[in-house]
């Protein structure tokens, strides 16, 4: 209960009119009830004095009214002047009770106001440690009331009067679409609000926020969104920081994985440049006869072209896999992309006693991905089989793609040794390796390039031997009139 403070300069001014009234009411001939006057005294240390000195200022002035009364009348019973005492009792016990009631009030409103102000304070502390602000939208006029938390958000002081023109001021201009369809949902009360975006700061500085927002209604019916906005620039950074990690890591593993396949790539390269070779050769002897046979030196040059374009092709494929740049997602053929890794191992596959079985799933619909990425875990995969079945008798490789349940799937068996028990809940934990010299950093890699594309990668004993598998989402192009929805939410 909160404490009065007691003010010593009007304490003594009640006790010396008390002490009056005591004077006037025993000493005087008054025919009045002075006693009465009590009640002022009551009244006037109601805002000064605790309840308990109150009930105790109560209870000495019915003293010493008394006392007043028998120092005048002694102890017969005057009937005129007991009336008047009585009446005096009765009005300053009566006001000795409104006012400890009033007090009571009182202390109550101050012990909800103090507790208001605890919470208020509390909740700004807590928006301040969590970045989170608050905000409340009513329909359908938009009138708008913010935390401080939100105006510094927003990027405005503490007091700054709230409004859409503000929000939309200060977000960045590729977002301001996004965020005006969100205000005209919230003002037509179209239900759940949920949009991230970006906040253009005076300063320069981008801010990163994600608002929420649900439609609650009174008893008449009228909408108003109560909402949070949060700060989760810092949270963003990091997912891009990580992000720029994992991009940097499965660069460094594609270099590292493609000195692996150094005697693969250079045979890929020396095909074709042989073959320029032998035919810029037939060409030379066909136009050197007697009688230039042009038919078929202008076959040997169209062979020329053909072995170039194929190089070509070969040494774009190994830039790209060198190459270190973002991910970028496109509609891929699992199918195409599987054969194109057949053709890279070619050399890998070739200097092996095995039997490769290549089954692809005709029709088999394409996938959001990035290419390099994916052809990096499929090499890993593919790879992994091969050195697992080094020095075992009758190999042999399977490489399935198929659809099921709007996931394409694609699996790498081999005859290999198959995986140990112990080994198999580690697989994909980082520096595991079954291997004496492995890192154990390309299992993980694939699994990350995986789940960053919505699927799933697994593996199991499938004796004799092993399968490593992953799923990733069919991706199906949104009919025209939903493309557009999206761009306007």
């Amino acid at each position: 209960m909160p404490r009065r403070r007691t003010h010593p300069v009007q304490s003594a001014i009640l006790l010396l009119l008390t002490a009056a009234i005591f004077v006037v009411d025993a000493f005087t001939r008054l025919d009045t009830a002075i006693a009465v006057m009590y009640v002022v005294v009551l009244l006037l240390a109601s805002p000064v004095w605790p309840r308990r000195y109150t009930f105790a200022l109560g209870a000495a002035c019915g003293l010493l009214t008394m006392g007043a009364y028998v120092v005048a009348h002694g102890l017969h019973v005057a009937p005129s002047p007991a009336g008047r005492a009585l009446v005096s009792i009765a009005a300053i016990a009566i006001t000795t009770w409104l006012v400890l009631q009033r007090q009571q009030a009182t202390d109550r409103l101050r012990q909800r106001e103090q507790a208001l102000r605890r919470s208020q304070a509390f909740l700004a502390g807590a928006q301040r440690l969590s970045r989170t602000g608050s905000f409340g939208i009513r329909v359908p006029d938009g009138a708008m009331v913010w935390s401080e938390e939100a105006a510094r958000i927003f990027g405005y002081a503490g007091d700054a009067a709230p409004d859409m023109e503000r929000v939309l001021a200060h977000t960045l201009p590729e977002d301001r679409a996004l965020v005006s369809a969100a205000l005209r949902r919230t003002l037509a009360c179209e239900g759940h609000i949920d949009v991230a975006h970006r906040l253009l700061l005076p300063d320069g500085t981008i801010r990163h926020v994600h608002v929420l927002a649900e439609a609650s209604y009174d008893a008449d019916g009228r909408c108003e969104y109560l909402g949070a906005v949060t700060d989760v620039t810092a949270r963003v950074e990091a997912e891009q920081e990580l992000h720029a990690s994992h991009v940097q890591l499965a660069h460094a593993a594609r270099v590292s994985m493609l000195g692996e396949l150094a005697a693969s790539v250079a045979h890929e390269v020396n095909q074709p440049l042989t073959a320029i070779v032998a035919n810029a050769q037939a060409g030379r002897r066909w136009l050197g006869r007697a009688q230039p046979d042009i038919a078929e030196a202008l076959a040997a040059l169209d062979g020329i072209v053909q072995a170039s374009e194929r190089a070509g092709q070969v040494v774009r494929r190994i830039r790209a896999l060198a190459r270190r740049t973002e991910p970028e997602h496109v509609a891929l053929d699992l199918n195409a992309l599987v054969q194109d890794t057949v053709e890279l191992l070619q050399r890998e596959l070739d200097r092996r006693p095995l039997a490769l079985h290549v089954e692809l799933a005709p029709g088999l619909a394409p996938v959001m991905g990035d290419r390099i990425e994916l052809q990096q875990v499929l090499i890993n995969l593919v790879m992994n089989a091969l050195q697992a079945m080094d020095g075992l008798p009758d190999n042999r490789l399977d490489l399935r793609t198929r659809q099921d349940d709007g996931m394409a799937h694609v699996s790498v068996r081999d005859s290999g040794p198959g995986i140990a028990d112990a080994d198999g809940a580690r697989l994909f934990e980082p520096f595991f390796s079954t291997k004496a010299d492995g890192m154990g950093l390309g299992l993980p890699i694939c699994c990350s390039i995986i789940a960053r594309h919505g699927g799933r990668i697994a593996a199991r004993s499938t004796p004799p031997g092993s399968t490593f598998s992953f799923d990733l989402p069919i991706h199906q192009e949104a009919p025209l009139h939903e493309q557009q929805s999206d761009a306007f939410p």
